[in-house]
């Protein structure tokens, strides 16, 4: 009776683990740089930041954001880059814990998508 009631507390437990390491440890992302100050940040947090975690994209690319500043003086960010940079916004997509690709700035919603189609069609 006992091994019965561990046995339904144990396999909640593990599938929650399960499913925090995979969300902790996951492989790809898309990275925004941002600023608070950067009017085509704000623009894109208009136009595509409600849309983006609705996409079939975000699953596979979760957004994670971090600041100019913070990104800047994070080293472990800046040695697996092939540059760093200092415009914002900029979005880097990373899968395996590479880099597949990324878009400097931001100008329009239509511009933004056909960036992301080409990173992740010629991956």
């Amino acid at each position: 009776m006992l091994f019965k009631k561990f046995n339904y507390f144990l396999l909640p437990l593990v599938v929650f683990f399960l499913f925090l390491s995979k969300s902790v440890f996951a492989e790809n992302k898309l990275l925004m740089i941002t600023a608070d100050y950067c009017i085509f940040c704000q623009i894109w947090e208009k136009e595509i930041g409600n849309i983006y975690p609705k996409t079939d994209i975000s699953k596979s690319f979760p957004l994670e954001k971090i600041e100019l500043d913070e990104y800047l003086f994070n080293n472990d960010l800046n040695d697996n880059n092939n540059y760093e940079t200092k415009i914002t916004p900029t979005f880097v997509f990373y899968r395996d814990n590479k880099e597949i690709g990324r878009i400097t700035g931001y100008s329009s919603t239509e511009m933004f998508w056909w960036h992301v189609d080409e990173i992740l069609d010629r991956d």
